[in-house]
C-alpha cells in the first residue's frame, strides 16, 4: 500500500504558496500555511517518494533497494523538515496565512478556524512542532546510517505525526 499522506492532501486543498520572509523570532508573524507549502510539504513528499519507492512487502524500507543517491535524498529531506520544524516550534507568533494567502476553497478549512485554533493553543502547536523536527532529526540519523529498518518505521509514523497537528490545527486529516 502507497502512502498518499495527509501533507500531500493538504497542498492540494490549499491555494498558491506566497513568500514567506518574516522571522520566527520577536513579534514578528510566522506564517504556518506558507511553511507548510513551501518547506513542510515538499520535505515530506520526498520522504515518503523515496519511502515508497524502496518500500518492502511489510511496508518498510529494502535496503536493497535504496541506493547511494536514495540515502542522500532521504537525509537531506528529513534535515529540511527537522529545520522548518523547529522554526515553527520557535515561532513566536503564529498566523495561519498572509493576507493574500488566507482565501481557501469552498470544501477547505478557512484560515479563520485555523487562526483561532493556533490562538487558542499556541504552545500545543510548537509542541507539535517540535515533535515533527525530532522525528526527522531521527529519520535523518536513520538515513545517515543507512539503517533501513529504523527509516522504514520512522517513515510509516510520518502520517500520524502529520495528522496530530492537521486534526488539531487545520481540522482535517
Amino acid at each position: 500500500m502507497r502512502r498518499a499522506g495527509s501533507a500531500i492532501l493538504l497542498v492540494a486543498a490549499l491555494s498558491a504558496c506566497s513568500t514567506n520572509d518574516a522571522s520566527s523570532q520577536g513579534g514578528e508573524p510566522f506564517y504556518v500555511r506558507h511553511s507548510m507549502q513551501a518547506q513542510v510539504n515538499p520535505a515530506v513528499t520526498r520522504i515518503w517518494d523515496v519511502g515508497n519507492a524502496a518500500m518492502d512487502d511489510t511496508g518498510g524500507i529494502d535496503p536493497a533497494l535504496m541506493d547511494d543517491a536514495q540515502w542522500k535524498r532521504l537525509a537531506e529531506a528529513s534535515a529540511a523538515l527537522e529545520a522548518s520544524g523547529r522554526k515553527m516550534a520557535a515561532a513566536h507568533t503564529l498566523r495561519a496565512a498572509e493576507p493574500e494567502n488566507w482565501a481557501t476553497e469552498e470544501f477547505a478549512v478557512s484560515m479563520d478556524q485555523v487562526q483561532a485554533a493556533l490562538d487558542a493553543d499556541p504552545e500545543q502547536f510548537r509542541q507539535l512542532a517540535a515533535g515533527l523536527a525530532e522525528h526527522a532529526a531521527q529519520l535523518n540519523a536513520a538515513a545517515q546510517a543507512r539503517d533501513a529498518g529504523r527509516a522504514g518505521e520512522i517513515v510509516a509514523q510520518m502520517d500520524s505525526i502529520c495528522a496530530g497537528c492537521h486534526t488539531q490545527f487545520w481540522g482535517a486529516e
